[in-house]
């Protein structure tokens, strides 16, 4: 006897689940145009890109192939996540999440192609367990998040935090969409400490 029955389920369920994904990176914008923003960003950090992304007292975390798997666009710009690390928030302040364990993503994009990729609308987004629940993104230390421009053949690494619980660490997905020409970048796995 066949089991072909259950696929159309796992494959409505892993549609269902990449579509709310990608609503959620696209639909943060409401429809309205932002003014133009005549203040240049901030020059880069003179610390290295590794020193610049590090999360004092984190501990790395091992994930399942899926989250560690390149994306590659036909114009060779591709994004990873280079690292994953948890730590204990011992910050307090406006927008810390004092006390919480967060999950630490370092992004990488690599600009395989011949022109300039412009990483400042780089949306990133996490979610987690059986329901797809969102986490929340939060700062934590000196994690910078993605801006400004890399150069053909450059690259540009950039750390985000969330607040993802232990118990979701079974199922985690992470949405990554920086233009309006490329998809968005999904990636998804398991964590283990």
């Amino acid at each position: 006897m066949s089991d072909r029955g259950a696929r159309p389920h796992r494959h409505l369920a892993a549609t269902g689940a990449v579509l709310a994904l990608a609503l959620a990176l696209t639909g943060c914008g409401g429809g309205k145009k932002k003014a133009s923003d005549p203040t240049p960003p901030p020059p880069p950090s003179a610390q290295p890109t590794e020193q610049a992304n590090a999360a004092p007292g984190s501990t790395a975390l091992k994930s399942s192939g899926g989250l560690r798997k390149p994306v590659t666009y036909g114009d060779k710009i591709s994004v990873a996540i280079s690292n994953i690390r948890y730590v204990k928030n011992k910050d307090q302040g406006p927008g810390e999440l004092t006390g919480k364990t967060l999950t630490i993503f370092t992004l990488k994009f690599a600009n395989g192609s011949a022109k300039t990729l412009d990483l400042n609308k780089v949306q990133v987004t996490a979610v987690y367990g059986s329901k797809k629940t969102r986490a929340q993104h939060t700062s934590y230390a000196n994690l910078n998040d993605f801006y400004g421009a890399v150069p053909a053949g450059g690259t540009r690494s950039a750390s985000y935090a969330f607040d993802l619980p232990s118990s979701g660490y079974k199922s985690v997905m992470v949405g990554v969409k920086f233009d309006a020409q490329h998809k968005t970048a999904l990636f998804a796995g398991a964590l283990h400490n």
